[in-house]
């Protein structure tokens, strides 16, 4: 009886050890696997970490290379006339024209147009009457006379710039504030200036008055090296 109970205790001594054995190799196959997991999980938060880094590196790196690029306007030429009629009225339209003009962008391979630029020129776009000529040569009082003068002025910084001219027309009669044949009248409708900006880069026109000088010149935007 005795032996039985002694070989009754020893197997189960044998059998808690077991039990306690693989509890033991549970734990340690746990741990394995938990320590892989995160070792796992650190790998990839630093592979993101690492390539959102990249990323944002890449898109300061081309905003800074965007940012870098400056542009400058080179002067291809400029012309003055002189204001021959210093009546108010007359002057008055020029200013405004100029002032319209001025600034002006033109994209390289687009073409300008001085009627589509400026606008109507009547008295209800807030021109005056002034001495201009008719179709015969005729001095008359024209809404908005003095324009030509402007576009003449233009055309002759057009024809130094070497720009293409597709449309120009000739007074009626002579003008003195420009060489001869150097000159371009308008009439919005009827007759225009253009030309083509056939440079390689756009090109912008500044207009302005000052004392009795009318001045346009014609920059080139260019990108700075």
């Amino acid at each position: 009886m005795e032996k039985n109970n002694s070989k009754k205790s020893e197997n189960i001594l044998t059998i808690l050890s077991i039990i306690i054995i693989l509890g033991i190799l549970s734990y340690i196959v746990y741990l394995f696997i938990h320590s892989n997991s995160i070792l796992n999980s650190n790998s990839i938060n630093n592979t993101l970490s690492n390539n959102t880094s990249n990323y944002t590196n890449s898109i300061k790196n081309n905003v800074k290379a965007e940012k870098e690029i400056v542009y400058e306007e080179v002067e291809i030429a400029s012309f003055t006339t002189t204001l021959y009629d210093s009546s108010a009225d007359r002057t008055s339209n020029i200013i405004k024209a100029c002032e319209i003009l001025n600034d002006t962008l033109v994209k390289a391979g687009e073409e300008f147009s001085f009627n589509n630029t400026i606008g109507p020129m009547g008295l209800e776009n807030g021109y005056k009457l002034a001495k201009g000529f008719d179709s015969n040569g005729k001095v008359i009082d024209i809404p908005g006379a003095g324009m030509c003068q402007v576009s003449s002025t233009l055309y002759n910084v057009a024809l130094l710039s070497n720009l293409e001219i597709t449309e120009r027309h000739p007074h009626s009669r002579r003008v003195y504030y420009v060489p001869a044949d150097k000159d371009a009248t308008v009439y919005y409708n009827t007759l225009d200036l253009k030309f083509i900006n056939n440079r390689e880069n756009d090109i912008k026109i500044y207009a302005g008055v000052q004392d009795y000088d009318l001045n346009i010149k014609i920059c080139e935007i260019k990108q700075s090296n």
